[in-house]
């Protein structure tokens, strides 16, 4: 018996030693469903790697990552092309990064925080947007520029109806600053509060051409000065303007299409710019970065050339362009480059885009909206010439 009872000692002890506690299993961080307002992320693993969907507007974009010291470094396609991200746990949230775009997700099922939920009535009165005005009215009904909606809030989501499908639209108040969130960017409001210097068309937005360059006011309370931007504010005849170089006060005076500024004694003269196609905005849409590019080779050598135009929310515009050319001659091999850039200030209509750049001035271009051919990316066409975007975007409708 006692013979037994060592063994059976010995069997229990064998087990205890190598049995796996199956608490102590490490937790997968990025298997399982993610997902916030716009987006679900689905991901399954199988080893490091992970294979899932990313449904976003209604698409299903195949998903392909590895997991690499906490990281998840992926792919996924859209209509064709390939695209790159990462993403990194926080907690239950995943936070995915994809070419700037930043996106804050839920794991499914987690208990979220409560947040602080708008009353309804707060979004009642006059927005203005970059491009339009938006009027929330307490019956229920709304003007979005010259269409008319219905609509209802639900926590910090607003749903318009009314013209096609609803549209739901979570979103953020701060003050008299009402953010949209769309999928792929943000639209921000301002209210028309009564009684302040009212901005219009006629006041003080738009483009004027002053002693030092060319100054730009748009509607979402940016300027750009000098080719400096700033956020401006205006009560009655007094502008501010605060930017990185500091805060200034102008007493302002406008008349027909002259304004003057008056700063510490000195009077300063613009004249309103009519040369870039206004009526013009910032219209959101039009908001990323564009490209062009051709790359031909053969027998003789090799040609590229591309070209990205980068339209900002705050009104100003990036271009950049580069060449080279390589190949064999007569006398040998030869080989060329060049490259080009550029930088100002941009509006646009439905049917234009006007810029003033510090190179080429004033000029205007016809505009375009195009979906290509062969991806179904977006694209935009000036006076011809094809750019297409370089970040993920639905395509035109």
């Amino acid at each position: 018996m006692t013979f037994f009872l060592r063994l059976l000692g010995t069997a229990i002890g064998a087990v205890t030693l190598y049995a796996q506690n199956p608490l102590a299993v490490a937790a997968d961080p990025f298997g399982g469903t993610f997902q916030n307002e716009q987006m679900k992320l689905e991901l399954a693993r199988k080893g490091q790697e992970y294979t899932g969907m990313i449904l976003l507007g209604g698409q299903s974009l195949p998903v392909k990552a590895k997991a690499t010291a906490g990281t998840l470094a992926g792919t996924f396609e859209s209509q064709g092309q390939s695209y790159s991200f990462q993403a990194k746990r926080s907690g239950s949230q995943l936070t995915l990064t994809t070419d700037g775009a930043t996106h804050v997700l839920d794991r499914a099922g987690t208990a979220v925080a409560a947040v602080a939920v708008t009353p309804p009535s707060v979004v009642v009165g006059e927005w203005r947007s970059p491009n339009s005005v938006v009027r929330v009215n307490a019956d229920g009904t709304a003007t979005i520029g010259a269409k008319s909606h219905r609509w209802t809030v639900d926590g910090n989501v607003i749903t318009f109806s009314g013209d096609g499908e609803p549209i739901r639209l979570p979103f953020e108040m701060a003050g008299n600053t009402w953010t949209w969130k769309f999928p792929d960017r943000q639209l921000v409001l301002t209210r028309v509060v009564a009684g302040a210097s009212p901005i219009s068309t006629g006041g003080i937005l738009g483009q004027w051409q002053g002693p030092n360059g060319v100054a730009q006011f748009n509607p979402d309370g940016t300027a750009t000065v000098g080719g400096l931007v700033y956020r401006y504010s205006q009560t009655g005849d007094q502008l501010t303007l605060q930017g990185a170089d500091g805060t200034f006060t102008a007493t302002v005076r406008i008349e027909a299409e002259t304004m003057s500024w008056v700063v510490n004694g000195k009077t300063l003269g613009f004249q309103r710019a009519t040369t870039t196609g206004a009526p013009g905005g910032i219209m959101v849409e039009l908001v990323g970065k564009w490209c062009q590019a051709t790359n031909l080779n053969n027998s003789s050598g090799s040609y590229s050339r591309s070209a990205c135009i980068t339209l900002l929310a705050n009104g100003s515009f990036k271009y950049a362009s580069d060449f080279g050319a390589t190949g064999q001659v007569a006398g040998g091999a030869y080989g060329t480059s060049s490259d080009s850039n550029d930088a100002g200030t941009w509006t646009a209509t439905p049917t234009s885009i006007s810029s003033n750049s510090k190179k080429t001035g004033v000029r205007t271009f016809r505009l375009e909206k195009r979906n290509h051919a062969k991806t179904g990316d977006p694209m935009i066409v000036l006076d011809g010439a094809e750019f297409t975007t370089a970040f993920l975007k639905a395509p035109w409708r």
